[in-house]
């Protein structure tokens, strides 16, 4: 009796010793689960004039996820990203994004470029509840008529960046009365004119709209809307076009004595004024999202030289503005404690956060950051081999964001509850 007390005892004890071993292995082993990498989707769209915005933004990207896995990641865990391509279609950007969030289990969303791919994509994600940031694509529709509390978005959206390039225009011709508009025929172009004729209509009350002009996206042939606008003879004509359209425009409007006779504004970035080089047209106005030129403080200057380290080039409002968002998704994970959604969403309203384009903060509302927008006129610099701008205005996002009392209104009438 005595041996099967003593070995029921044994059988305990190493029992008990077993468990706790077992216990013991566990607990090392639930940090190790806990390092996993947290997963970036990242979509943008490698086709036409997005394709050389989507090329930097991804570049900015690499840099800012290489500084803090430098520096031990987030919460200790090491940032690993994934790229996609739209292919500027919708379905495959739906295709895309399911893809990224059921295969690839991502943990947030960033992209893209063209506003529609945007739009396509926002209904997806935000029925599976994954956290997208937009740090190119601009429509307003994203943040105001198809809100959704799984977007944010860190680019100046098409009502921000038309209200304070119509205010700099009107700056520059104060006189002008008579309009022209040529824009892209999709999302964002046709936003951005409907916030122009309304500011323009509201700084000159007897403003007239004398013809607008709708190239399809990737128009090759500009000469019937060139010959069109400067037979009604405006004061000034705003324009959306960007990237390589912008570049078709101007070199096809040149030859027609196009810019000397009418002042134009329009995005003339970086990329655009490069690929221009000494084409590009001196005293014409622009307006952009933060290139380096458009912001020189001491973060955007630290930025350009890590930029053209890593790529022998300077760094345009695209690289900026992904840079940008990858940091601030940081700042909200480290404020959150965590990488759970619905916690990382309450840390990033109301959020003031302090970038290459200094302070912004993201209105609790809509998502929408007060990003700056910036506006110069063309011009040599010695300081460059290439042309940027003079005359440049910064203008705080507070000061040209949709008002909240406006939000609302357009919330009552699409459906959306807040």
């Amino acid at each position: 009796m005595k041996k099967i007390a003593i070995l029921s005892v044994l059988v305990f004890v190493f029992s008990v010793v077993s468990i706790s071993m077992v216990l013991a292995q566990a607990k090392k082993a639930a940090p190790a689960a806990s390092k996993e990498p947290i997963k970036l989707g990242v979509i943008y769209d490698f086709v036409g004039g997005c394709h050389m915005y989507s090329e930097t933004g991804i570049k900015g990207i690499k840099i800012a996820l290489d500084e803090i896995n430098a520096k031990g990641g987030i919460l200790g865990r090491k940032l690993d990203f994934i790229v996609r391509d739209t292919e500027g279609k919708a379905d495959v950007a739906v295709r895309e994004t399911k893809d990224l969030i059921l295969r690839e289990k991502v943990n947030f969303l960033i992209g893209p470029c063209s506003s529609g791919m945007g739009l396509a994509m926002q209904v997806i994600h935000s029925e599976y509840k994954v956290l997208r940031i937009s740090a190119i694509a601009n429509t307003e529709a994203m943040t105001v008529d198809k809100f959704s509390p799984y977007f944010v978005q860190v680019v100046p959206n098409t009502y921000m960046e038309a209200i304070a390039a119509t205010r700099y225009l009107h700056k520059k011709v104060p006189t002008a009365k008579k309009f022209c508009t040529i824009a892209p025929d999709y999302e964002f172009g046709r936003r951005e004119e409907t916030a122009f004729e309304e500011e323009i209509k509201r700084l000159v009350p007897d403003a007239e709209i004398l013809y607008q002009a709708w190239p399809k996206l990737g128009e090759k042939d500009f000469t019937a809307f060139i010959t069109a606008i400067m037979a009604k003879k405006p004061d000034a004509v705003h324009s959306s076009l960007f990237g390589g359209d912008l570049v078709s425009f101007t070199k096809q409007a040149a030859p027609y004595g196009f810019f000397e006779k009418t002042p134009f504004i329009a995005l003339y970035d970086f990329p655009v004024l490069l690929a221009l080089g000494p084409d590009a047209p001196e005293g014409t106005f622009g307006f952009g999202r933060g290139c380096f030129f458009m912001d020189p403080n001491p973060k955007m200057m630290e930025f350009v030289e890590k930029y053209r380290k890593f790529t022998g080039a300077y760094p345009d409002g695209w690289a900026v503005q992904n840079y940008d968002a990858i940091y601030l998704l940081k700042a909200a994970i480290e404020k959150a404690k965590t990488i759970e959604t619905e916690a990382v969403i309450k840390a990033i309203e109301g959020m003031t956060f302090d970038g290459l384009r200094q302070k912004f903060t993201i209105r609790p509302l809509d998502h929408m950051g007060t990003v700056p927008c910036y506006q110069g006129t063309i011009a040599k610099d010695p300081n460059y081999p290439f042309k940027i701008w003079k005359d440049i205005v910064r203008v705080p996002g507070d000061q040209v964001i949709r008002p909240e009392a406006s939000v609302r209104e357009i919330w009552k009438k699409t459906g959306v509850t807040r």
